[in-house]
């Protein structure tokens, strides 16, 4: 395997660039250099107040933004199958994958995933053997541009599970510490 070193800059985009429009750096050079950015593997979920059945999505964008009051915050895309289900005040769980549980990451990153449930059938939508969950109540949905929404959440519960280390995904692979 040849390791070369990552240019940690990104070049604006100009007039000379096809692909940028001088204002941006270009979506492919954007694209390269998140796929540096290592991050942790969630999966978001919520349970339909009408029949119970839990939607849920793969999500590496998850972060903290404050720890008085305990907020995170994600991003997903407008077209998320999970977003009628996560409205303000509503209650969702971000279940920071654990590096066990590397398919489940995969399986949920399809609007209609395939095989049985990891979730229980009633109560909050946890994913038992997740690094970690943290149950939110959702304070705020902020639009970005028409294409993305920015989640905002208040951390009401936490629980981990220390034996289990984090799934993390970097360089569009699912990888693990060791």
């Amino acid at each position: 395997m040849t390791h070369r070193p990552v240019d940690a800059r990104i070049e604006s985009g100009g007039p000379e660039d096809e692909e940028g429009t001088g204002e941006y750096a270009p979506p492919k050079d954007f694209k390269e250099a998140m796929a540096r950015w290592a991050t942790g593997v969630s999966i978001v979920a919520a349970r339909d107040p009408d029949d119970g059945r839990v939607h849920a999505t793969t999500v590496g964008s998850v972060g903290g933004v404050s720890a008085d009051p305990p907020r995170v915050i994600f991003s997903l895309g407008s077209g998320a199958q999970v977003l009628p289900f996560l409205r303000e005040g509503r209650t969702l769980v971000v279940n920071i994958l654990s590096a066990r549980q590397r398919r489940l990451a995969s399986v949920y990153t399809d609007p209609y995933p395939v095989g049985p449930s990891p979730f229980p059938e009633a109560g909050p939508p946890v994913i038992p053997g997740s690094h970690v969950i943290v149950t939110c109540r959702v304070e705020r949905i902020i639009p970005v541009n028409g294409s993305h929404l920015i989640l905002a959440g208040v951390a009401e519960a936490r629980t981990s599970d220390d034996e289990a280390g984090p799934l993390i995904y970097y360089h569009r692979a699912y990888r693990e510490l060791t």
